[in-house]
């Protein structure tokens, strides 16, 4: 990690990012901007299938998912900034990389979502109700709240 460190460092982004002092707060604005949007979504298509918001029909909270995925987009562009601005608190920061193997478990459980939820439902098979969209929404949820603790906390922790 320290050579990865070491080269983002010596990158003319990361001196860009030293030498000027905008980029990091509009990077974090639009970091935190794009996490509310993200959980926000993903909340509609989670409550949904965790049965409340019944009033949405379930195909409907789902076209949430495009929010999210640009939501997400926006995220890891500006998590990239991060990273380039100050490489070796993130690569060396225990709870940076458990907040990175957890967005990589909320992806897994997304694409369980789409695969063993989510299509079978547009099959016209009735998945929507069951326990698997409990289960998978439920984790969806605890895994994102996680992520969130975890970004909050990264700064604190070396």
């Amino acid at each position: 990690m320290q050579t990865i460190s070491n080269w983002l460092a010596s990158t003319a982004f990361h001196q860009f990012l030293v030498d000027h002092s905008w980029p990091f707060p509009l990077a974090e604005t639009l970091h935190f901007m794009g996490l509310t949007l993200l959980f926000g979504a993903i909340l509609i298509v989670d409550l949904r299938g965790l049965g409340f918001l019944k009033a949405i029909p379930f195909k409907e909270a789902h076209k949430m998912v495009p929010v999210a995925i640009g939501a997400f987009t926006v995220n890891l562009l500006t998590g990239i900034v991060f990273i380039f601005a100050e490489p070796t608190m993130y690569f060396d920061n225990i709870i940076f990389q458990a907040k990175m193997g957890l967005i990589l478990l909320a992806g897994i459980n997304a694409l369980a979502f789409e695969l063993i939820v989510f299509r079978p439902y547009l099959a016209g098979r009735p998945t929507d109700t069951g326990m698997a969209v409990k289960v998978i929404s439920a984790a969806s949820i605890l895994i994102w709240m996680l992520v969130i603790i975890a970004g909050r906390s990264i700064p604190y922790v070396e």
